[in-house]
């Protein structure tokens, strides 16, 4: 028979059991939360991964909304810009027309004014042409009695001032109150005694002065006679009826010139 002692075989239980429980304490519940430790960061990974799982979805969903969204974005951009060029080439055109235009009316309307110059300028070349021929003509065909006779007509004119344009009597008379009474006289041709006695007295009878007569010899006045009595100037010749018709004949050219539309 086994000889066993009980207070052994206590012993031994009791060191089992410290054992036990120290492994229990030192070893296996200290194993035990670490299990239950990583159990948790598992767990808490795991529903981690879910919720990242989740927003990667619900952003993959968005992407592909705003993707969606993003095609029909470019479209209507599309669109706009081509509406846009649409209207800018719209705009550059008429500008460009305006501007062609503009240039256009610049350019007519520099040669209607260049047009109008050597018109103008032909209009007086071929004034002056008739008026220098008529002067030519005129000095040979016009006989004595029409230079008498002009004479004549501006002494009856200068006396019958008098009674018709006192005024300009006047006028005449206070140009000459601080000057020497001279009346300075152009005729085509010398003046014969008795025309400077007429013309002495009348011109002293106008002035109420005693004056001076200068007299000038200008063939080209063709014939009659011009006075200057001090700012006054009286001309009745036939160079002076030569003028008034050339700015006569001048006038009806540029009349005639005119487009009917203006």
């Amino acid at each position: 028979m086994l000889d066993l002692d009980l207070s052994t075989i206590i012993w031994e239980i009791l060191n089992f059991l410290v054992l036990t429980v120290i492994l229990y304490f030192l070893v296996f519940k200290p194993m035990t939360k670490r299990a239950e430790e990583r159990a948790i960061e598992k767990a808490a990974l795991r529903a981690e991964l879910q919720r990242d799982q989740m927003d990667a979805r619900q952003r993959l969903e968005e992407l592909d909304e705003r993707l969606i969204n993003l095609d029909e974005e470019i479209e209507k951009i599309t669109d706009q810009a081509y509406v846009n060029s649409q209207i800018q080439q719209k705009d550059l055109l008429e500008a460009t027309r305006e501007e062609a235009e503009s240039i256009m009316m610049e350019a007519v309307s520099e040669a209607r004014k260049e047009q109008e110059v050597d018109i103008k300028r032909l209009q007086n070349n071929l004034v002056d042409t008739v008026i220098s021929i008529s002067n030519a003509t005129l000095r040979q065909v016009t006989p004595a009695q029409v230079h008498d006779t002009l004479i004549e007509e501006m002494t009856r004119h200068i006396w019958n001032m008098g009674r018709t344009d006192m005024r300009m009597v006047q006028n005449i008379r206070e140009s000459l109150e601080e000057r020497i009474p001279t009346v300075d006289l152009e005729v085509p041709r010398e003046l014969t005694p008795e025309q400077q006695l007429k013309l002495l007295n009348t011109f002293n009878a106008l002035t109420d002065k005693e004056v001076e007569l200068e007299v000038a010899v200008r063939p080209e006045l063709v014939s009659g006679i011009r006075a200057r009595v001090g700012d006054i100037v009286l001309d009745n010749t036939i160079s002076a009826h030569l003028d008034s018709l050339r700015d006569e004949i001048g006038q009806k050219l540029e009349t005639l010139a005119k487009p009917d539309n203006e």
